[in-house]
């Protein structure tokens, strides 16, 4: 008997060629030239322009992130439309690229400008995405604030609480959980390493479990964080402090 796959971990590039996450690889990669070709701009880390590619690192994380909670077009096993939180993403692909599919998309960004441009695309292209400036360290609003009743059935924090400064991103975390409804996953994912060049990363498993813990759901599939122990110059400004990304999966019991 094979044992079950481990999804909260540390990046390996070869997940991106496994049955479960190509798929989804491919979905987003023939959305993304459908983007370019409608005109539109994305943003990573917060900077926008027409992309061509998603880099490795990114869609590592974007892919496994929707694939596993079951939200890419190839995987859905629903022809409903779900409600989704983003948080820290405006005009990412993530956000679009879910909204494409007719899903309900609240986005939270701290940035006024990306908010607004996340706004005037989503009403460009007739996407249901609110956008709003809503910070979850500092605000507690409650999934009916965001104007989805009764919770949201997918939350998605790709790479932003390592620029959130401890205790601020146990409170984000733990706030985002807060408006799933029963049943609702979550990822996150996030700089991991001593190395790595971000504000606030995790550093090691103890800072892992410290999310964890501010989360308070049972995490999906395996029951702890494991770190490959593999490093990487993910970021070109810094070629001298290799790093990784994590990811982690929860999941709100019914």
């Amino acid at each position: 008997m094979s044992s079950a796959p481990i999804i909260n971990k540390t990046l390996e590039f070869s997940d991106l060629r496994s049955p479960q996450i190509q798929p989804t690889v491919a979905s987003l990669h023939r959305w993304l030239w459908n983007w370019l070709l409608r005109g539109e701009r994305l943003a990573v880390n917060g900077h926008v322009k027409r992309r061509l590619y998603i880099r490795k690192h990114k869609m590592w994380e974007y892919a496994r992130g929707l694939a596993l909670t079951g939200a890419s077009a190839p995987v859905r096993r629903t022809k409903n439309s779900m409600t989704v939180l983003e948080v820290g993403g405006a005009m990412t692909a993530p956000v679009f690229y879910l909204a494409s599919q007719g899903d309900r998309v609240v986005c939270l960004d701290i940035d006024e400008k990306l908010t607004a441009q996340t706004n005037g695309t989503a009403r460009r292209r007739g996407l249901h995405v609110d956008a709003r400036t809503t910070n979850l360290v500092d605000e507690d609003p409650s999934s009916e604030d965001l104007g989805v009743e009764g919770g949201f059935d997918r939350a998605y924090s790709f790479c932003v609480i390592e620029h959130i400064p401890p205790p601020g991103q146990q409170t984000a975390a733990r706030r985002i959980a807060g408006l799933l409804k029963p049943g609702g996953q979550m990822c996150v994912t996030f700089d991991y390493g001593e190395h790595a060049p971000t504000e606030a990363p995790l550093k090691d498993a103890a800072q892992v479990q410290e999310i964890c813990q501010a989360v308070g759901l049972p995490l999906m599939v395996n029951d702890s964080f494991v770190d490959t122990g593999t490093r990487y110059r993910l970021d070109r400004k810094y070629p001298d402090r290799p790093y990784t990304f994590g990811s982690l999966f929860f999941c709100r019991p019914q």
